[in-house]
């Protein structure tokens, strides 16, 4: 449900002028009576038709826009500045909509198409815009037993907000952070809502006046508690803001700003099973949801002392290391892995995936509901340092080590 909007498109005149008037109106005739009401009655006539004010209605939506207008608009201009034509085409052809000829434009055929059935532009947006790489960084807690995860009050929730507020307004980010948490069996997901720095643009009003405007833009960043391991994975694009959430989650949650190790985290990753086991640590035929896993592109570190980096990408970057008679196994005093590639065909898919997995402590993923089943695997093959430790320490105090760093 679109609940803000802000069209980039499709409140530019000369967008709303290259769709087919007849179209248009078709689009346009649902809201017909809130346009009446905002002094825009439609016409069938195109000369007569007013651009300009129909342009000042959607650059200002009210509060009494219909909802179903407001979702109307939000995708058809989200669907409008990305290259998706073939896309659109295709499913229109499949639902039997009226595209015949060769002159149809891209906003024609993006109205068409939400005419047709409106879920297939909702479908085309999520897989341009749910599909993006999520990366998210672990950090473990930092004493040796995990308590009880405490139940996520409102008054909890508030202190938290608070906190964030005040963080954000001293780093000119603005104030109105919202926290909406996510209560599940043996994790917490927080969405935090916040803002970014001021910016400004130039606006050439309707009457041709150039103008200005300062507004700041809107983002969400993800956090997950996983409460049997300790561990919370943040997705957030800057160093400050992951320890202001490893601080103030720690704080509201568990009374302790130092409860996450950020200055020497825990390590969770490590590439060790594609030295020892080779292709065997891409085996996942005894994992549920994945068919199967290829590796297309490693970093390796020489221990040269002079920070050499070796980038290996390919279709199979086995088969090409085979082909150059190296062995990582044999390379393994002298090298280090550092990142590491996948592409991961899931089951129900037709499209292979991209996982990325860097240590000590980051992976990338381009669903976040791939995890599950990826962990599933690194765990089957052991990528997971902890369950590593966990199968061969005798003793029940275990040390956690860093498995390399990042490259």
């Amino acid at each position: 449900m679109a609940k803000t909007l802000n069209l980039k498109r499709f409140s530019n005149l000369a967008v709303l002028k290259q769709i087919e008037f007849g179209l248009l109106l078709r689009f346009l005739r649902p809201y017909s009576d809130h346009l009446a009401q905002r002094n825009l009655p439609l016409c069938s006539n195109q000369d007569e038709f007013d651009y300009d004010e129909l342009a000042k209605i959607l650059m200002s939506p009210r509060t009494d826009t219909p909802e179903e207008m407001l979702d109307a608009l939000y995708f058809v201009d989200a669907l409008l500045g990305l290259d998706v034509y073939d896309r659109l085409l295709e499913e229109a052809t499949r639902v039997g909509a009226e595209v015949a000829g060769s002159q149809i434009a891209p906003a024609d055929l993006t109205i068409i198409v939400w005419l047709e059935d409106r879920e297939i532009l909702e479908r085309i947006h999520a897989e341009q815009f749910r599909t993006k790489q999520r990366k998210f960084e672990s950090y473990f807690c930092s004493g040796p037993q995990i308590p009880p995860m405490p139940a996520v009050s409102d008054v909890l929730q508030a202190g938290l907000e608070n906190d964030l507020n005040e963080w954000f307004d001293t780093k000119k980010k603005g104030r109105g952070t919202k926290v909406f948490p996510f209560v599940k069996e043996d994790e917490v997901w927080f969405l935090i809502r916040h803002g970014q720095r001021i910016k400004r643009e130039g606006t050439i009003k309707s009457d041709g006046e150039a103008n200005s405007i300062f507004y700041r833009p809107e983002k969400f960043d993800v956090l997950i508690y996983y409460a049997n391991k300790g561990e919370l994975a943040l997705h957030a694009d800057t160093m400050g803001e992951k320890q202001a959430y490893c601080r103030y989650i720690g704080r509201h949650l568990f009374g302790n700003d130092n409860y996450f190790r950020m200055d020497d985290p825990v390590a969770k990753y490590t590439l060790d099973p594609l030295i020892e086991q080779g292709r065997g640590a891409l085996i996942c035929s005894d994992v549920d949801g994945i068919e199967h896993i290829r590796l297309v592109e490693l970093y390796i570190e020489h221990k040269s002392g002079q920070k050499d980096i070796e980038i290996r990408r390919a279709d199979d970057a086995f088969t090409v290391l085979e082909n150059l008679k190296r062995s990582l196994s044999e390379e393994a005093n002298s090298t280090t892995l550092t990142k590491a590639k996948f592409k991961v065909l899931f089951e129900g898919t037709e499209k292979e995936r991209i996982v990325d997995i860097t240590p000590p402590n980051i992976a990338s993923f381009e669903h976040d509901s791939d995890s599950e089943f990826v962990y599933a695997w690194l765990a089957s093959r052991g990528f997971l340092v902890q369950d590593r430790q966990r199968e061969s320490m005798d003793e029940p105090q275990v040390v956690l080590t860093t498995a390399g760093e990042p490259g």
